[in-house]
């Protein structure tokens, strides 16, 4: 263990000795008992005796040596005879209760794997937890790799047994419909079940009728009784991934059993998928409707208000006349007419007005509803999707069933009491035709609207989804919740529930004193006329001697093939061992390294598998795809780039750049030339004709990326923000985070003060921000003119409880966190949850935001932090070249792979530079320059 890898707190759990240690240490030598105190740690932490001690911290020898009245040593002592090793080991196992791993304890490990197997535990997860299975025991861990080996054996074993149960329940007659989907004709029609594997299109109506058929398809092979008898839902979507992998001919050469236990959970979660894409799809036709509609209408307002100015000149003139006109003398038509204006002028004046106030006020109206037949083309099928609604949305249900019985038959008119409340500002004026009756068109199409915002916000929800559920599926039930509330507010290092509120008001009062005595030496901020005032913060520069260092630095770098960079990385760091099939029995096929490598370098350099194998002798476009199809996933790539980077962290020169302590998160954009869901329009950078995705990095002050998220250019990327957060699967501890001014909501704000992380977001036009107060009446002292308004604490307390649900639910796991934070996001401010996280993110947002203008140090933190995200933005762009830099397929998981793969390859990168850079400097050092780390910080 290195020292970068525990804290102090955990040093003291974990490497104390007590009373009874010291004594049975006492009885060996004293050149010996440092020895024995590791090897009597090491056991009871990890069931296992050290065979290196290399590694072992520094602080752990002298923490241990202190207990010891030893005096500070950098080495430790081995005994060189076996047999006095054997004693050792003999004298710890006896003073511990620990045996040796044999046949009990092999037995009664099999025992606990089939029991854990049985409910659909997968092998990674219990390979992990068979250690501590064996450790509660007290008994001594295998290899890892005899552990390993063992799970896999015992899971395989005990999941066919699970596929015989299964395939037993199945009726013949759903059996023979699952054997049709993998049935592929004899002129190479694809399979159907090649079509469920497909990501979809674009939202078109050709592409939503087709995902719907697909659906239609699913749900008619009646499912729904055996689903409740199924696995757990992780055990499910690991059968699901699994069962993509394959092709129709490949299942085809299963047994019956297993071929038809995947092939039904394959359609179960497929079914589930397939509601979220319609969901999605339904949201970006009726985004794209809306927007073409706009477009045309602002046209149209622009060629008609050229006609209106003409047109209001002319009536001008005219009205002029008639009032100038003596009163006492008559006036004939043909005496308005002169050189300006003549009677066909003045009707046509007349008809352009009454048709600029036409499109005023019912144009938009109308040029949205002149789309609805062709909406009705696919909506008349949507609608019959199973839908349900919370409580407050029934007259969005009662619309739905209407709209079902006037398609069934069943009823012919709207009913006089067809609700109205969803009909938007937009269509109101088109609502009704000229003798009063509700126009369906406009009425219907004001639906599909309020349905598209109701699934949003979660009002409206599809149970048999994956995504899209009731809000409640989406957090901890009542049965966990209740087993987790006890250690929730200490989980989550919040205040116990009745001192919530207290505390909140303290935290509030104390950060603006602590900013108040800032305020006194910092001038970055002025308060004028009760306005907030800020000048230009200064430029961080770097020292004098950076560029010549820099230069020195690059001339002074190797250059290397980058098939070469990887190997050597993967010497330092064993990525490559990550790199496990998803089926875990499987073995690896011939040339796999080599392959590996090819196959990884194919997806981050975008050249893809057929330019690769044209590249490389004695590697085939069948070998890469073989290895990317059942090795290189969003898993393992994340696992293998996790690896990269706790090594990297463990790099002394790594500490110099910062303590992987804080992070940022940003979106880079690429463009898409395939037609995908996940693609849309970004103006600000492609135009309108153009689509882009984003690629979501988390960045560690280090350079390190450990997370990384395919996203849409549409939505707002605080969404994404505590995914990465909450994802991190690396040793590094990330404490604070900043994100740019589209990284932040109030809602993050409050989610991330409750899950431990210190947010601070780099705020666009600050200064404008509204500030808010915890009491009314309280003198703020300098600020007091700031914070105009107050928060509502009273619905923070009243929500209180089922504030700190979400946040367990969000550190559970229970649902991606980016799906938990929209549906908190678009169900305000009508949901009063919504509304207490909200009230809460005003208190952090505002505690923030006064420490931002008053603390000089926070500020470049967070600029450190965002420059270093941007300049790592310039490597992606480099490794990412062929095809122009533009993404070529539109499928999410290819998509992914490509972006995990370009992450995994720019740390790899950032762990070879940082060795070589690392090298460099220590030669100038032993040249007799003297570099120091705040120089180094900016290299």
């Amino acid at each position: 263990m290195t020292d970068r890898e525990f804290s102090d707190e955990e040093m003291a759990r974990d490497w104390t000795l007590t009373s009874e240690d010291k004594l049975i240490v006492s009885k060996y030598r004293r050149n010996s008992r440092l020895f024995f105190a590791i090897q009597l740690c090491a056991v009871r932490l990890n069931g296992r005796f050290l065979k290196e001690m290399n590694h072992v911290s520094p602080r752990i020898l002298n923490y241990l040596n202190k207990q010891l009245d030893l005096p500070p040593s950098l080495a430790i002592e081995i005994p060189d005879r076996e047999a006095t090793l054997s004693n050792q080991r003999r004298d710890i196992l006896n003073h511990l209760g620990f045996e040796k791993f044999g046949s009990q304890a092999e037995y009664m490990l099999i025992t606990w794997i089939k029991e854990q197997a049985g409910k659909g535990r997968l092998p990674e997860e219990l390979h992990a937890e068979a250690g501590r299975f064996l450790l509660n025991g007290k008994f001594i861990l295998p290899g890892s790799s005899v552990l390993r080996r063992l799970v896999i054996r015992i899971c395989n074993e005990t999941h066919d047994a699970i596929f015989d149960s299964l395939s037993e329940r199945l009726p013949v007659e759903l059996k023979n419909k699952l054997d049709n989907l993998l049935f592929v004709s004899k002129d190479g029609q694809k399979s159907l079940f090649y079509g469920l594997k497909e990501f979809p299109p674009s939202a078109s109506v050709q592409s939503i009728q087709h995902y719907l058929k697909q659906y239609w398809l699913l749900d008619e092979l009646e499912i729904n009784t055996i689903e409740g008898q199924l696995a757990d839902p992780v055990f499910m979507d690991y059968l699901y991934r699994l069962t993509k992998r394959y092709n129709a001919r490949d299942l085809k050469r299963f047994n019956d059993k297993k071929r038809y236990s995947l092939m039904l959970c394959f359609v179960v979660e497929a079914r589930k998928i397939l509601l979220d894409h319609l969901v999605k799809m339904h949201d970006q036709y009726i985004m794209d409707l809306l927007r073409k509609s706009k477009r045309i209408h602002e046209k149209n307002h622009r060629e008609l208000r050229r006609r209106q100015k003409r047109a209001i000149d002319i009536i001008l003139e005219t009205t002029d006349i008639l009032v100038s006109w003596p009163d006492d003398q008559p006036i004939l038509k043909s005496q308005l007419w002169g050189n300006k204006v003549n009677e066909s002028q003045v009707k046509s004046s007349l008809n352009d007005l009454k048709s600029f106030k036409y499109l005023e006020e019912h144009g938009l109206g109308n040029t949205l509803r002149n789309r609805y037949p062709t909406l009705r083309k696919y909506f008349s099928e949507f609608i019959h999707l199973p839908f349900k609604g919370k409580s407050g949305t029934e007259p969005l249900l009662k619309a739905i069933s209407i709209v079902r019985e006037l398609d069934q038959g069943t009823t012919f008119k709207l009913p006089k009491d067809a609700p109205l409340q969803f009909v938007p500002k937009e269509l109101k004026l088109s609502l009704r035709d000229n003798t009063g009756k509700v126009q369906r068109s406009t009425w219907e199409l004001s639906l599909a609207l309020a349905i598209r915002d109701a699934l949003r916000s979660g009002d409206l929800y599809l149970p048999k989804s994956k995504q899209h559920v009731s809000f409640w599926d989406l957090i901890l039930d009542d049965h966990r919740w209740k087993e987790a509330k006890s250690n929730s507010y200490q989980d989550i290092k919040q205040e116990e529930q009745n001192l919530m509120k207290s505390a909140l008001v303290l935290q509030f009062h104390q950060a603006i004193g602590e900013a108040e005595e800032r305020f006194k030496t910092d001038d970055y901020a002025t308060i004028v006329d009760g306005s907030l005032k800020l000048k230009r913060d200064e430029r961080i520069l770097a020292p004098d001697d950076v560029s010549i260092l820099q230069k020195t630095i690059d001339v002074s770098m190797p250059t290397i093939r980058i098939e070469q960079l990887l190997t050597e990385v993967d010497r330092g760091t064993n990525f490559s061992r990550h790199f496990e099939p998803l089926q875990q029995h499987q073995s690896r096929p011939v040339n796999f390294y080599r392959t590996l490598i090819a196959a990884l370098i194919s997806q981050a350099t975008n050249l893809g598998v057929v330019a690769m194998s044209s590249s490389i002798k004695g590697i085939s476009v069948d070998m890469l795809r073989h290895v990317l199809q059942f090795y290189v996933n969003e898993e393992t790539l994340k696992a293998a780039s996790a690896e990269i980077i706790n090594q990297h962290h463990r790099l002394p020169f790594s500490a110099i750049q910062g303590d992987g302590q804080l992070s940022s998160s940003d979106a880079q954009r690429f463009k898409i030339r395939a037609d995908s869901l996940l693609a849309s329009y970004y103006p600000r950078y492609f135009g309108y004709y153009e689509k882009a995705i984003g690629i979501y990095t988390h960045t560690s002050d280090q350079y390190a990326v450990y997370s990384t998220k395919v996203i849409s250019c549409s939505p707002r990327e605080a969404l994404y923000v505590l995914d990465g957060l909450l994802e991190n699967n690396t040793i590094l501890k990330i404490r604070e985070h900043t994100t740019d001014t589209h990284g932040y909501t109030e809602i993050v704000f409050a989610l991330c003060h409750l899950l431990g992380f210190y947010f601070m977001p780099r705020i666009k036009d600050i200064k404008d921000q509204q500030l808010y107060r915890v009491e009314k009446g309280v003198d703020y002292g300098v600020f007091t003119s700031l914070l105009t308004k107050t928060v509502d604490m009273d619905i923070i307390e009243e929500q209180q409880e089922m504030i700190l649900r979400v946040a367990k639910s969000l550190k559970e796991r229970t649902a991606p966190a980016h799906v938990i934070v929209q549906r908190l996001t678009n169900s305000y401010p009508s949901d009063r949850l919504a509304k207490a996280f909200t009230n809460l993110g005003r208190i952090i947002k505002t505690e923030y935001i006064i420490r931002y203008i008053t603390d000089k140090d926070l500020r470049k933190k967070v600029g450190i932090q965002l420059n270093k995200a941007e300049y790592r933005h310039k490597l992606p762009r480099w490794i990412f070249f062929a095809n122009q830099g533009e993404f070529t397929i539109g499928d999410y998981e290819e998509i992914m792979n490509k972006a995990s793969s370009l992450s995994l390859v720019s740390n790899a990168i950032l762990y070879w530079n940082t060795t070589r850079v690392s090298s460099i400097i220590d030669k100038l050092k032993q040249q007799g320059e003297s570099i120091d780390d705040k120089t180094l910080r900016h290299i």
